[in-house]
């Protein structure tokens, strides 16, 4: 196991990180509570779909065909919104562990309908190439589906509390491992992948994660058990791990330090997002499956 010195935190960073990430934090928080009114969380999931393929395939494929960036970019920004439309206007009767069959049906056959037309693309046009094709789809599912999921947590019984616990708990994850990690670091997680990572980090992090889903029974009827929460905390923080280091993998192979620059003391929106999007992926299956055992989602 690797060992080193705690980096310790450099106040002007810090600084920097704190302002841009309340910024971002409030727009998030304040889209996931307005909700599917006025549009604002498919909106900013599409916002966040188009800026972070942009990014994806600036990493992974700076020479992508212009086509093949279009369309992923263009379906990344679709997913949020067939997800959208089909809960909106798709008749249904209520299927409340999934926030919506109708909106899950909608996204199955966009992503159906978009691999058929990669599929198409690729055998049917002589200017085409397969790499660049599998890498726009992938980005763009990459980004759309977590995304559609967290419409989909929204819509869920309780998901007015449930949507923003899961991205504050991946928030809570993300600080409190920055910290513990600057100040008590010294056991490397993953030194060939992301060489600041550290066990005594993921630990804080784990803390914090546990904490925010301990405070949700205190603003809801949910009356789970505190086994309940250090098992969903636990799996926030383990899919909040592998999504950094998946986007920090990317990186490294890009020979990259950040996605960007459109956060600063952030970098890109990948860098901010890259938990986020893990997180809402697992938390829907976790949710939609068994939310109501673990007393998390009331019927």
């Amino acid at each position: 196991m690797h060992e080193s010195n705690p980096a310790g935190i450099e106040p002007t960073t810090f600084l920097r990180r704190t302002i841009t990430g309340g910024i971002y934090g409030v727009v998030v928080l304040a889209a996931i509570l307005i909700g599917n009114n006025y549009f604002a969380l498919p909106l900013l999931c599409s916002a966040f779909g188009i800026i972070g393929t942009h990014e994806f395939y600036n990493l992974t494929a700076p020479k992508m065909n212009k086509f093949a960036r279009t369309v992923g970019s263009i379906l990344a920004v679709a997913l949020p919104i067939v997800t959208y439309i089909s809960l909106a206007f798709v008749p249904e009767n209520p299927v409340i562990g999934t926030g919506g069959l109708a909106g899950l049906i909608g996204l199955f056959y966009a992503v159906a309908v978009a691999l058929l037309f990669y599929i198409c693309w690729v055998a049917l046009t002589p200017t085409s190439h397969a790499k660049d094709a599998a890498l726009s789809f992938f980005g763009a599912i990459y980004l759309g589906v977590p995304l559609s999921f967290l419409i989909l947590i929204r819509n869920m019984e309780q998901g007015v509390y449930l949507a923003p616990m899961v991205v504050i708990s991946v928030w809570a994850f993300d600080s409190f491992a920055y910290i513990g990690g600057s100040l008590f670091g010294r056991h490397k997680l993953a030194p060939i992948i992301s060489p600041k990572k550290s066990w005594e980090g993921f630990v804080a992090g784990l803390a914090g994660a546990v904490i925010i889903w301990e405070i949700l029974p205190l603003i809801t009827k949910n009356k789970y058990s505190f086994s309940a929460a250090l098992l969903v905390g636990a799996i926030t923080s383990f899919a909040s791990l592998v999504g950094d280091l998946f986007e920090s993998r990317i990186k490294r192979e890009a020979k990259q330090k950040d996605s960007g620059t459109l956060l600063p003391g952030h970098g890109g929106l990948l860098d901010r997002l890259d938990s986020t999007l893990a997180v809402s992926l697992v938390m829907f299956l976790l949710l939609s499956t068994a939310g109501v055992l673990l007393g998390v989602v009331t019927l």
